[in-house]
């Protein structure tokens, strides 16, 4: 394992703290143990960020551990593997297993109460989740390779709680992925076989219609699985799901899927001149209302914005341009790169808190430990086994 460093900013006046890594291996109950060990205080501090969070919005903790508790039941049921890690982090972090299991079902926690505030429209719930995503293919650079990207926008409380998580393995495709402390998912990442992952937070009136679905973080983890195209947008589209979510996965021969959902429905959007983006709302119809621009109406132009900050140099495009596009502050603080807002409450608070540029053909991740404009990129490749 690698710890967090900062070295010296370069003329450019970035930051260049790297987020720390660790590497694990094949057998699920010692990744979890070592993941919990070396994360340890990591990991307590992002539940009690998570325990705010659900506070500010109404849910009390005790009300908050037993819905992990049933979502706990849920996921040993889906995916036996993911299970058995998430005990092996409880007990390296010395956790009760039921911390474990809110963490990581707490996209479907969260995102639940950003629908009720903003159906509820409080003036408490001003902004929610901030993703932005794209997607670009061969014809569209200047290398002729596949890449994908994200601004992680999310709970200031979780920034320096986060690491890239190396997967070495035979079994399976090898993965490096950025992650939260004590959540296995990684929600981006690229594996072995040169598939890649970038996704959105979405939020529907129809969320929560399907009860303990298989979450999202697990969805995450299963696309990182696959050796296959096909085989990687099947977590997305086999099953219904409990709350909405925007993946763009990505293959590194030359092709990039975005898929929409929401509990029964799913919209499919492709690269248009060989670029697609995202932010936090949906484009597709059917879905139900869509709720997050309610909250944070920035998500209606930084998807727009920043195609047309790549489609300038279409055919040209290449990591520089992809740096400066991510980098954009129009808006801010609420921007492509995001920094956190006083006005809001603490506990409710965001910023880009991580960012990831993912080249596909090499399996490498470029990522940068808090918002594009302030912080460099470091590179994380693949190991396969």
């Amino acid at each position: 394992m690698s710890s967090a460093s900062k070295t010296e900013p370069h003329k450019t006046g970035l930051k260049h703290d790297r987020i720390p890594s660790l590497r694990v291996g094949e057998d699920p109950g010692q990744r979890g143990i070592a993941h919990g060990r070396t994360f340890k205080a990591e990991v307590a501090a992002n539940l009690e960020t998570y325990l705010k969070r659900f506070e500010a919005s109404g849910m009390t903790r005790p009300e908050a551990y037993a819905e992990a508790k049933r979502w706990g039941a849920s996921m040993q049921r889906q995916n036996s593997e993911y299970a058995e890690e998430m005990s092996g982090l409880a007990r390296g972090a010395d956790q009760e297993l039921a911390a474990i299991w809110l963490l990581n079902a707490r996209y479907e926690i969260t995102f639940t109460l950003f629908g009720k505030d903003a159906q509820a429209k409080e003036k408490a719930a001003a902004e929610t989740d901030g993703c932005t995503t794209f997607g670009v293919l061969p014809e569209a650079t200047a290398d002729g390779k596949t890449w994908l990207g994200q601004n992680w926008d999310w709970l200031e409380g979780v920034h320096k709680g986060t690491l890239v998580l190396h997967i070495e393995r035979k079994s399976k495709p090898s993965i490096v992925c950025l992650t939260e402390a004590g959540i296995l998912g990684g929600k981006m990442g690229v594996n072995s076989a040169g598939i890649g992952l970038v996704e959105n937070g979405l939020a529907s009136s129809l969320d929560g219609r399907n009860g303990y679905q298989k979450p999202f973080h697990m969805r995450c983890r299963e696309i990182l699985d696959a050796d296959r195209f096909e085989d990687a947008i099947r977590p997305v589209i086999d099953t219904k799901r409990t709350c909405s979510a925007n993946f763009v996965v990505g293959d590194a021969g030359g092709e990039i899927i975005d898929i929409e959902t929401s509990p029964d429905h799913l919209t499919y959007l492709w690269p248009v001149e060989g670029i697609v983006t995202h932010s936090n709302h949906f484009i597709g119809q059917g879905h139900g209302e869509s709720q997050m621009e309610k909250n944070g109406p920035n998500t209606l132009y930084r998807a727009a914005r920043l195609r047309r900050l790549l489609e300038k140099d279409r055919g040209r495009l290449g990591l520089s341009h992809f740096k400066a596009a991510m980098s954009d502050r129009f808006g801010a603080p609420n921007a492509i790169s995001r920094t956190p807002d006083p006005r809001m409450a603490e506990a409710k608070r965001l910023m880009t808190t991580g960012a990831v540029l993912i080249d596909l053909a090499e399996r490498v991740l470029h990522v940068a430990a808090g918002p594009p404009s302030d912080y460099a990129y470091h590179p994380f490749a693949v190991d396969a086994v």
